[in-house]
């Protein structure tokens, strides 16, 4: 099981989307993906998106808006 980070701050719709569902789709199941964001639709475009996808995830407000999303590849 292996960690991987993918840091998208500043970076605008969809891109961070897209970046995403390529870097997961890549991974074994049970690696996980750690992604930062900083903009809200982007928050709920990937929401959206993940719940379509192969697997488990969660998302926190690390800071004033940063967001974080953990993600299991099942």
């Amino acid at each position: 099981m292996a960690e991987y980070r993918l840091v998208l701050l500043g970076v605008m719709c969809p891109e961070p989307v897209q970046e995403t569902e390529r870097h997961l789709l890549r991974l074994a199941p049970g690696d996980r993906l750690v992604v930062e964001v900083d903009h809200s639709c982007t928050v709920r475009l990937l929401r959206e998106r993940l719940r379509r996808l192969p697997c488990r995830f969660r998302v926190e407000e690390v800071d004033w808006g940063v967001w974080r999303f953990t993600i299991e590849r099942r």
